[in-house]
């Protein structure tokens, strides 16, 4: 299991196999429904636009290939020319895990847990994995853990998709509060 967060992400280049830039990652689509990744939002290079017809440079387009390296950069398994496959233009049709920042997290007992404040992709399943969830300062008494100094939130880790029931202007778990204290981590 390949799993980095959102923030990793976004400072990655992909490159082909021909040793094109294809692009800068700006975000990651998903399936609403299943947590699916449909792809990477990518803004692409100019050289790679001219080669796969995308648009101007800087349009974004989505990319979602069989496999990949990963290091400083994002290595494709195929060549540009080999890539038009699984490369499509982007649109807001599907939702993008950017959006998924900042948003409250609600218990299924409506006690407010907190803010996601990271969002981890599991890019071995090409699923949406995990949050990391910045504590209110309610659910800190409530989830039995000490308050941080000053400007110094505690963050959690333990929450999947799985615990999650509906996506909207919030998140609300599936979990009450007192089964959110027998999973979360202190990060």
């Amino acid at each position: 299991m390949t799993v980095i967060t959102l923030e990793e992400l976004k400072k990655m280049t992909l490159i082909s196999q021909d040793a094109y830039s294809v692009g800068d990652v700006q975000d990651v689509r998903y399936d609403a429904s299943t947590w699916d990744v449909e792809g990477l939002k990518v803004r692409c290079t100019k050289d790679v636009s001219n080669l796969i017809g995308a648009g101007s440079s800087k349009s974004m387009i989505l990319v979602k290939p069989p496999a990949f390296e990963m290091h400083d950069v994002i290595l494709m398994p195929d060549t540009v020319e080999g890539a038009r496959s699984y490369i499509r233009a982007d649109s807001d049709a599907l939702p993008s895990v950017g959006n998924l920042i900042g948003k409250k997290v609600y218990s299924h007992d409506q006690q407010i847990v907190g803010t996601v404040d990271s969002v981890n992709v599991d890019l071995g399943s090409w699923q949406v994995h995990s949050f990391v969830i910045k504590l209110d300062k309610t659910a800190h008494e409530l989830l039995g853990v000490k308050k941080g100094f000053g400007f110094l939130s505690k963050s959690v880790s333990g929450i999947t998709v799985g615990h999650v029931a509906t996506v909207s202007e919030m998140i609300s778990l599936n979990l009450t509060m007192d089964q959110v204290k027998e999973i979360v981590t202190l990060d």
